[in-house]
């Protein structure tokens, strides 16, 4: 049977690709090797033939931003990279990956099974970034704290991509802000949201 990759998997790299026409794709991949294929695996076909999951390289890119992006698409079920894994049944707070493969020179996104998953035009904030309609801060709800929450993470924090600005997300965001040198306020503000969008934090 022929393999094909989920079509919402396929709109993230083209996008990816635009973001950054340069990036490094040796660690690309979506098809599994022999080790995946005696085991279970959204690298693997399903029974139409379609793959679920893409690595993608992470050199060339923003590793932040991409993990983020993949945190806030509406089809994503996880995320794994360099030893932790983003699952959406814990609200992408992340957790020890205790795999063979610690993913440290790539990013693992796993799509979900359905129709309208696989078929998602969504490619992933901030992949094409958006402005944040207020600073956040203790107490904003939606979106923006979303935003927020997802690339903190990608910058090592563990938070629920809730959309709930609590003393938690506060506390991450005025950590991010003495590392970056910013009046660490914990409101995440345009210069805040850039440097988020620009910088990477070791973790």
């Amino acid at each position: 049977m022929a393999w094909y990759v989920a079509p919402c998997l396929v709109r993230r790299r083209t996008a990816l690709d635009i973001r950054w026409p340069n990036r490094d794709r040796r660690s690309d991949g979506t098809i599994g090797d022999a080790d995946h294929a005696a085991r279970i695996s959204d690298h693997n076909p399903d029974a139409k033939g379609c793959v679920h999951a893409r690595d993608t390289d992470k050199d060339g890119i923003h590793v932040p931003t991409a993990i983020a992006a993949g945190l806030l698409h509406a089809s994503v079920t996880y995320v794994i990279h360099n030893r932790r894994i983003f699952t959406r049944g814990n609200k992408f707070r992340p957790s020890a990956y205790t795999g063979v493969n610690p993913h440290t020179g790539h990013i693992h996104v796993s799509v979900g099974y359905s129709a309208t998953a696989e078929n998602s035009a969504d490619v992933g904030h901030p992949i094409r970034p958006i402005g944040l309609a207020d600073n956040v801060k203790l107490g904003s709800l939606g979106y923006p704290v979303r935003l927020v929450q997802a690339l903190l993470n990608g910058q090592g924090a563990s938070l629920q991509v809730d959309g709930n600005a609590g003393p938690r997300t506060v506390a991450e965001i005025r950590a991010f802000q003495s590392w970056a040198g910013l009046a660490a306020d914990g409101i995440a503000g345009p210069k805040t949201y850039a440097a988020l969008c620009a910088r990477t934090r070791p973790w």
